[in-house]
């Protein structure tokens, strides 16, 4: 770098760490937009076994190059229920191994030969088609991470000029503690481990970086990463929240031994003929190994302590109670556990009707219902694509898939109507002004629109043709009264205050209605269709599955 100033070359270093940053964040994005759904279902299928879990992070965090943007997403695996506690934690641990792959790879001189490589992969991008241009996008994305280091280390070497970056290395270097805290504080604020020792293994290379000095520096980014996932947690439900302490809890205690070790390595490492930023991968890859195999066995008690620290918090959630990822491929018994987690679903969301119309409901449990009932039934959508495809020959088994399939699908409409449209119309910005003449005049309408509802529900949840053939009834009733209603109100509207959001809120109670008869409709419908309709019915659920 003869003729590069300092000024130069922290510029080309700024430049590098940015290019670095931004090539992490588009490669999890890449891998979202582009991977397709087959290959994202793998990964949740990979995710979702906790004997699988520690490849599935392992994987994921050298497609994406960062355990940060890997144990961000883990977290919203979480969320959604596709994950238990335990198995995301081990995941987290296959992630943080995955790091340290990385950093070996970014450590060793081949990453300055990425120039050509982005060329190549831009060049021909721009002529491939199809699937290839897909793949083509995602190595773009990891290109990019590595022509960041790139610029780094070349930024890196003329800073060895400056008395400046010499002094202040020289004062932060002289402190273990001081070292690590820095570590530890940079990572948190650039949300990435491999960025840190990305920066460590320039300077280090350029002799800024005395070789005792890498040890603090592994281990403060090492528990640094973890602020990812607190801070991907923040706001979230319980479960993940626990996950994020886990994981906090996972990298403290994966530090102890370390040091002891770290200063072995430090003692006797000088000797061995490598250079200075293998030294930081060899550190990294002993320290993820060591944590990893002495608190693997105690999985379950650190997801346990999570879950009590997150309690402190204070905040309930609704998740996922009977979709267990592990049955999913045992296709009797996943059909099941999702039917029974459709009727708990159901029962939630008669509970939110029930407070939105009567308001004999604490007013946070209200709040709970109408933020976690979508994320509970886009659950339910996400294990039924997931289902393992069933065997021809089993037509009980098929009529019951196509069952659970129609309501389910009537269920996520009845949701989304509920908290998106109906609430919004009660208690939001579009509060109805004419609700308490509603209330006063319509009772028998309330009436009428439960005790259909819950007919319906009722029907499917205890497999009773009478109450679909009371739910059907009643809904004959229902929709003259409400005809009636409406009528009314459209030709007397302009002399009612409010009366267009009435005329709104009668048309949603039916629609609403209208879904849940889908629940009490499926006995008579497979009953009617043949099998090849049943088999172009789930066909249909194939194309149309949720995306992950």
């Amino acid at each position: 770098m003869i003729g590069l100033t300092p000024l130069y070359g922290f510029i080309l270093l700024l430049g590098g760490v940015g290019l670095f940053l931004y090539g992490l964040n588009v490669c999890p994005e890449n891998i979202k937009k582009y991977l397709g759904r087959s290959g994202k279902v793998f990964l949740s299928h990979l995710g979702a076994r906790k004997g699988s879990s520690l490849l599935f992070g392992l994987a994921f965090s050298v497609m994406v190059q960062s355990s940060a943007a890997a144990t961000s997403f883990i977290v919203g695996l979480v969320e959604v229920g596709l994950m238990a506690s335990e198995g995301a934690l081990v995941a987290i641990m296959g992630a943080s191994v995955g790091t340290g792959l990385i950093v070996y790879f970014l450590s060793l001189d081949v990453i300055l030969y990425s120039p050509v490589a982005f060329f190549v992969i831009v060049f021909f991008g721009r002529f491939a088609k199809g699937r290839w241009k897909e793949y083509f996008k995602i190595a773009e994305g990891i290109s990019v991470v590595f022509l960041g280091m790139t610029l780094i280390k070349l930024g890196s070497q003329p800073l060895v000029y400056s008395e400046l970056v010499r002094n202040l290395l020289s004062f932060l270097t002289g402190s273990f503690l001081l070292m690590a805290l820095t570590a530890y504080l940079l990572t948190s604020i650039i949300q990435s481990s491999t960025a840190t020792l990305a920066v460590a293994m320039g300077m280090a290379g350029s002799g800024l970086l005395p070789f005792p000095s890498v040890l603090p520096i592994v281990l403060g980014a090492y528990v640094g990463s973890s602020s990812s996932a607190l801070l991907a947690a923040l706001g979230k439900k319980r479960k993940s929240q626990g996950l994020a302490w886990s994981t906090f809890l996972y990298r403290v205690f994966g530090i102890l031994p370390m040091i002891p070790l770290g200063a072995l390595y430090v003692k006797i490492g000088e000797s061995l003929p490598v250079t200075i930023d293998v030294h930081i991968a060899f550190l990294q890859i002993l320290l993820v190994l060591t944590n990893m195999i002495l608190l693997l066995p105690f999985v379950s008690f650190l997801s346990k302590i999570g879950e009590r620290l997150a309690s402190f918090s204070g905040r309930e959630s609704i998740e996922p109670l009977y979709l267990d990822w592990a049955f999913v491929d045992i296709t009797p018994l996943a059909v099941s556990l999702l039917t029974k987690e459709i009727v708990r679903a159901s029962n939630f969301l008669e509970e939110f009707l029930y407070g939105l119309f009567h308001g004999d409901i604490d007013e946070g449990r209200l709040f709970l219902l109408k933020s976690s009932l979508p994320d509970l039934v886009d659950s339910c959508v996400l294990y039924r694509s997931a289902i393992t495809w069933i065997s021809k020959e089993d037509s009980a088994l098929v009529k019951e898939f196509v069952a659970t399939s129609y309501s389910l699908n009537a269920l996520k409409n009845m949701v989304t109507l509920a908290t998106a449209r109906l609430f919004p119309l009660l208690r939001g910005e579009r509060e109805v002004v004419g609700y308490s003449l509603l209330l006063s005049e319509m009772e028998e309408i309330k009436g009428l629109f439960f005790d259909i509802f819950t007919s319906s529900l009722g029907a499917y949840a205890l497999d009773d043709p009478s109450f679909a053939k009371k739910a059907f009834k009643l809904y004959g009733e229902f929709s003259q009264i409400i005809a009636e209603r409406k009528n009314r109100l459209m030709l007397s509207h302009h002399r009612i205050e409010g009366g267009t959001e009435l005329i709104d809120l009668l048309t949603l109670l039916d629609v609403i209605l209208r879904e849940s008869l889908e629940f009490a409709r499926v006995a008579r419908r497979y009953n009617e269709k043949s099998e090849e309709d049943n088999k172009r019915f789930i066909n249909q659920q194939g194309e149309r599955e949720f995306d992950l």
